[in-house]
């Protein structure tokens, strides 16, 4: 069995580091697999990127051009956005090389064209990252507009505020081109977004299968929390509530609003002497008034610092307002570290209410102050819900798992 994995990258940021770990998960069970990425930033030999000055120089142009393409529209939806028109020759390297098996990830940035995705002869499995595959640019739709996923880009259900060249609907038909009809299996992490790819208009006639992310257990483990602290220079006595996510404090979409007005409740009603940490994101200029005291801890690479980070904390939150099978909850539980967040997307999937977590009505930020300060005083619910975190993490998402899933997956499609 040869896997050959495609990601835009393989270490910097969360979809790029879940398609890394998964390869080395493959590599760690015995399977020949390699990550082919544009933008390489770890030493890692099994990772091919750009080996020349000038291919580097051309990854690093194919974004920018893309972007530029992007600015005949103008939208309301912030979020990511790939319109992947400009060609990159990927597709007769893949072609010609002796994988059985062709795995796509996160791709968008102009990796690869949507005409080149068409044009591999290869059993493609595609594990979703997000919505793009079956959307038009944009990596998720704002909440409330999935008609156009689901029944086809249009004038008519065109966000309101768009305006100029309708190129969510253009890239979404091109998709429909070369895809419609080419065989390929789709992965969700989350059956949330699984139920959205099958309910697609460009992939509800494809296999679609839920195989959750996973983790490195012997990596991903608590800590003890003093030793955390004393590593961080945190001080001991105290109660931490962490919030991290790439781009925290610009990305809408994680929700750092909602978590600045759920502190703000929380310090109201909190007994203890509670701070706030966030990772992610470097102290701004002006940074926001929780009502508690806050640290930044600044964006945090490597799998160690993310580990001290949440065995340091008494709770991890992430106040989301969409997302796939968030990797931050998954990591913070793994280190036995409970966490809170809205009912919406993949998190039910990984938190059981009242049991390893606490699930808030979605983007009801004084329930999910409810929720922090539930487990802060430790209420009764609470009891044993490091050990509940870590059992949830070990049964559901350790890599090995998910790797023996794939092989049978990958058996049934050969």
């Amino acid at each position: 069995m040869k896997i050959l994995y495609l990601s835009t990258s393989d270490i910097k940021g969360g979809a790029a580091r879940g398609a890394y770990r998964l390869h080395r998960g493959f590599l760690q069970n015995g399977i020949d697999s390699k990550l082919l990425v544009s933008r390489k930033y770890s030493d890692d030999h099994t990772v091919i990127g750009p080996q020349t000055k000038i291919k580097k120089a051309i990854t690093f142009l194919r974004p920018q051009l893309g972007h530029a393409i992007l600015k005949l529209q103008r939208t309301s939806n912030g979020v990511c956005h790939s319109v992947n028109i400009l060609p990159s020759g990927l597709h007769k390297y893949i072609n010609n090389s002796d994988a059985n098996i062709v795995m796509l990830h996160w791709v968008g940035g102009e990796m690869l064209s949507i005409a080149e995705i068409g044009k591999i002869n290869k059993p493609i499995v595609w594990r979703l990252a997000d919505q793009w595959a079956f959307c038009g640019t944009e990596h998720y739709t704002l909440l409330g507009q999935e008609k156009r996923f689901t029944e086809g880009y249009n004038a008519l259900n065109r966000l309101g505020d768009d305006k100029g060249f309708d190129i969510d609907k253009w890239t979404w038909q091109r998709k429909v081109t070369h895809w419609y009809n080419k065989p390929m299996t789709i992965v969700s992490g989350s059956h949330w977004l699984a139920d959205c790819a099958k309910s697609s208009y460009l992939f509800k006639n494809k296999n679609v299968k839920v195989i959750p992310s996973g983790l490195d257990m012997d990596i991903y483990k608590p800590l003890p929390k003093a030793t955390a602290r004393q590593i961080l220079n945190l001080p001991p006595d105290k109660k931490f509530v962490l919030f991290g996510s790439m781009f925290a404090a610009s990305d809408s979409r994680k929700g750092f609003h909602l978590l600045l007005s759920a502190l703000q409740t929380l310090s109201k009603n909190i007994t203890s002497e509670v701070e706030a940490i966030i990772f992610g994101a470097s102290e701004p200029e002006s940074p926001p008034d929780f009502g508690i005291p806050s640290r930044y801890l600044s964006t945090l690479q490597d799998d160690y610092s993310l580990v001290l980070a949440y065995s340091a904390a008494d709770v991890f939150v992430l106040p989301t307002m969409q997302d796939n099978l968030p990797y931050t909850i998954i990591e913070s539980m793994a280190c036995g570290t409970p966490c809170v967040s809205f009912a919406v997307g993949g998190v039910p999937d990984i938190i059981d209410h009242k049991v390893n977590g606490y699930l808030a009505e979605p983007f009801d930020t004084e329930d999910l102050s409810r929720g922090i300060q539930s487990i802060l005083e430790n209420k009764t619910w609470c009891e044993g819900i490091a050990e509940k975190c870590r059992r949830k993490a070990l049964d559901e998402y350790d890599v090995n798992i998910q790797v023996r899933r794939y092989l049978e997956l990958f058996d049934d499609i050969l």
